[in-house]
């Protein structure tokens, strides 16, 4: 590397795609910034993995087509390698009372639904009478959903996305932190039906569009080799900042890894989970630190199964589904991959990732690979009614903390972490941690970050 190398703009901490996608934006702002990754490899939980005939994608399974990151697919060459999701992408399951029900999409759908019992469903119609609570209060997302529809709610629809989105506990995840639009509803319209059905109506236009959810070709490998691509020369794996300190009117990075040692740059943007950003901040602001530690997280395992579909007992036409606890199954839900994207699995088969763990099954992570595909494949024997017979397991993953769980007074938490960050000029923190945990959110995150740093 270059003697220039020593002295940047900007140095981003961190190779997921929180960090590469702050590094582009950076790059293609004309600004000499680099990138510092610990591992050896970019991308963080994102990748893909191909064993013929099967492609898995490790991590996220598909992507909301949100403005930033379909800008940021243009801006990288790839929108022939984007495939939208088939009809069957919107459909969605809940395993309930030993069955797949679908989710009720629209209010007819919603009266009818066997997910829901009739003094539920009657319940929920009483949802516009509830009284408010004080608007300074935080409370759990099954608190507020019990209070306002009925703890069958619960039970029957929350409890299952939330551990499909979160892989978190409803009595211990802020409602004001992921349910926030039913929050603000419930403040402005006083009444969370209210505020949905005050919603502008979807023209038919809007209806036309083609699905949202949309995935690549080549598998998520394909977005996370992209941004590598176009920063190479200027990103670097097995480069491990050990500590970052104030100098003058910018930052010194000591990095193991790089023959520099020592990187200063003018400004820093911190990407990594909150833990690691705990460590470098720890001398730097401590106030920081201690709230970023506070920051728990849930394990989350993935197994990647191949089944006949000749020998799958239940229609084959939707997303997949998720699993209501208390049903005898322990995985939290499986996402049918060649059902929604083509090009997974051949024709004839079914590419299936089942997802298990999350923040109420902790215990998960002591099991072998070998005890976690036993699971997979049992429990999703029993919910797909498949023949018995051996799966072809495609690969597998895991991960001790996977995805952040923004308990109760996370919004006070963030708070904190942001007025002590502000306390040093130049510093920019990213990373699903704050206020979504989507890719989607990853990327808006880290342009708006790189758009302040390279002012």
């Amino acid at each position: 590397m270059s003697g220039a190398f020593e002295s940047v703009d900007v140095a981003v901490v961190g190779g997921g795609i929180s960090g590469l996608t702050a590094a582009y934006a950076l790059r293609k702002a004309g600004r000499n910034a680099v990138l510092l990754e610990a591992s050896q490899g970019f991308g963080g939980c994102m990748g893909s993995v191909r064993a013929q005939p099967y492609l898995a994608d490790r991590g996220p399974q598909s992507f909301v087509a949100t403005p930033p990151l379909v800008e940021l697919i243009h801006d990288l060459g790839l929108d022939e390698q984007v495939i939208a999701a088939g009809a069957s992408g919107a459909r969605r399951y809940i395993y309930r009372h030993g069955a797949l029900i679908p989710v009720p999409m629209s209010p007819g759908a919603l009266v009818g639904t066997p997910l829901l019992s009739l003094s539920a469903k009657l319940r929920l119609a009483g949802e516009f009478f509830v009284r408010n609570r004080p608007t300074s209060d935080d409370e759990s997302v099954a608190s507020f959903l019990a209070r306002r529809a009925g703890g069958e709610i619960v039970e029957a629809v929350a409890g299952p996305v939330i551990a499909g989105i979160y892989a978190g506990d409803p009595a211990r995840l802020s409602a004001r932190s992921t349910l926030p639009g039913m929050v603000r509803f419930e403040e402005t319209q006083g009444s969370v039906i209210r505020g949905f059905l005050s919603q502008p109506k979807a023209t038919a236009a809007t209806r036309r569009q083609p699905s949202r959810t949309i995935g690549f070709r080549g598998g998520n490998a394909q977005l996370i080799d992209a941004l590598t691509a176009a920063l190479q020369g200027s990103a670097y794996a097995g480069a491990r900042v050990a500590r970052i300190r104030q100098r003058g009117a910018g930052f010194a990075l000591e990095c193991d890894g790089l023959p520099e040692g020592t990187i200063e740059a003018a400004r820093v943007i911190v990407a990594t989970p909150a833990a690691g950003a705990a460590d470098l901040l720890e001398a730097l602001e401590p106030a920081a630190a201690a709230a970023l530690r506070e920051i728990e997280y849930a394990p989350i395992a993935q197994i990647v199964s191949a089944y006949p579909r000749g020998d799958i007992g239940v229609p084959i036409d939707g997303f997949g589904f998720l699993a209501c606890r208390g049903e005898g199954v322990r995985i939290l839900g499986a996402v049918w991959n060649s059902a929604i994207f083509t090009g997974r699995s051949p024709d004839d088969e079914l590419l299936c990732t089942a997802f298990l763990g999350g923040a109420l099954d902790a215990e998960i992570g002591a099991l072998s690979d070998t005890e976690l595909a036993q699971v997979a494949h049992t429990d999703l024997s029993r919910v797909m009614h498949i023949a018995p017979g051996t799966p072809k397991v495609v690969a597998g993953f895991r991960w001790a903390a996977a995805i952040p769980q923004y308990t109760i007074g996370h919004a006070q938490r963030v708070a904190r972490i942001d007025a002590a960050a502000a306390r040093v000029p130049g510093l920019f923190l990213i990373g699903n941690y704050a206020d979504g945990v989507s890719v989607a959110d990853c990327v808006r995150r880290a342009r708006d970050a790189a758009a302040r740093a390279a002012r």
